[in-house]
């Protein structure tokens, strides 16, 4: 899911959606209650205060990174001459960004963060 954090690599195994595909209806849903078996199981595991909660996000703390352990890494995959170099994006905005960033100004910092995810997966992939 393009840059969501949700991983659902273990439903994609064959011999489990095989399995739950034989299992009858009732214990998928029962009396209103979707993942009936799930629930049934979790509930041994987890306390119902962690479970019967609204859903709520997760915000990853992206400028902390970027300030932090990752500023090495902004230097390394959008340096100016790489960026001149791809071709892609125009150096001279992704430096004022940058510049912007680590000076304290409020940017949108997605921005930067997709830049540098973008850069990385360019340089692995293509």
């Amino acid at each position: 899911m393009s840059v969501s954090l949700e991983g659902r690599e273990p439903l994609l195994d064959h011999r489990l959606i095989e399995f739950v595909a034989r299992i009858p209806l009732k214990f998928k849903f029962h009396e209103g209650t979707s993942k009936y078996i799930l629930r049934k199981i979790l509930y041994k595991y987890v306390p119902s205060e962690f479970i019967e909660r609204p859903k709520q996000g997760f915000v990853a703390p992206i400028s902390r990174w970027l300030k932090g352990e990752l500023r090495e890494v902004v230097k390394e995959y959008l340096n100016e001459e790489k960026l001149r170099r791809d071709g892609i994006f125009k150096p001279d905005v992704v430096s004022k960004y940058i510049k912007e960033f680590y000076s304290g100004v409020s940017i949108n910092v997605n921005k930067l963060w997709f830049l540098l995810m973008f850069q990385m997966w360019k340089e692995k992939w293509v």
